[in-house]
């Protein structure tokens, strides 16, 4: 059985996939990467999941020097302990390097990318590439739509809320990653989503039918994002999703 390093565990993402992990070690603050401690904890598991990264999009506006040290160099400096000792990586990148211009976090992520994908002949490497995660534990300052939308009041919508996203549950997200872990993973770069786009209006419209709270259309330019391709997801992940967004939806409202 292999032992997993989560950088990062106390975070949305990981607080949901450290339970599901059998043998794992934590660490949670991504600063103390640059350390001999964090060095020791690479050397003595067997894969890495890095998941330890600044997430909002605002804030790297205001603050882009932080969000370039952790995301970027932070994660230099896991490749080189994996690469080092030669153990698994497993990368969460996300469907915002499709746009690295759009700010200081799409862009780090999509470097950080880059580089994780230089080393791929040299040891092994799964890179997942997140679409809009939601569910359970999900951080307020995350900026994420999903987060948005269950905590305002009104409900704020740019444009005519025609455009369209890809969501996908927490629970899905998390056990995926545990398969990634199998080296039938290794050297793949695997967008995870539903595959499925929902225009932005229509999640609005589940929120505000759920919360009794009505919804506010802002005049603004609509920002569109790529669906997932799950082609190498269905390829390599057999269990059937359990993302089903009228049900989480309302489920987070809800509960």
């Amino acid at each position: 059985m292999k032992s997993v390093l989560i950088t990062g565990d106390k975070g949305f993402i990981g607080s949901n996939l450290a339970p599901l992990i059998d043998r794992y070690e934590s660490w949670d603050i991504a600063d103390n990467i640059f350390s001999r401690d964090f060095e020791a904890a690479v050397k003595r598991n067997d894969v890495v999941i890095h998941l330890a990264a600044l997430t909002n999009v605002e804030d790297s506006k205001k603050n882009p020097k932080k969000f370039y040290e952790t995301n970027l160099l932070g994660t230099a400096q896991v490749i080189e302990y994996c690469r080092k000792y030669d153990k698994k990586l497993i990368y969460p990148s996300t469907l915002h390097v499709a746009f690295p211009e759009r700010s200081p976090y799409a862009h780090s992520k999509q470097v950080a990318e880059l580089l994780v994908k230089c080393f791929m002949p040299f040891f092994p490497i799964t890179i997942l590439r997140l679409y809009n995660v939601y569910g359970a534990n999900m951080n307020n300052n995350s900026g994420s739509i999903i987060n948005l939308f269950l905590k305002k009041k009104p409900i704020e919508v740019w444009g005519k809320g025609e455009a369209k996203r890809d969501y996908i549950n927490v629970v899905d997200v998390v056990n995926i990653m545990k398969e990634a872990i199998s080296s039938k993973w290794n050297n793949k770069i695997v967008d995870i989503g539903s595959g499925k786009g929902t225009a932005l209006k229509d999640v609005a419209t589940l929120f505000s039918e759920y919360r009794n709270v009505p919804i506010v259309y802002k005049k603004a330019q609509e920002i569109e994002w790529p669906i997932a391709n799950t082609k190498m997801l269905k390829s390599l992940y057999k269990k059937r999703l359990v993302t089903d967004l009228r049900k989480d939806i309302k489920d987070l409202c809800l509960n």
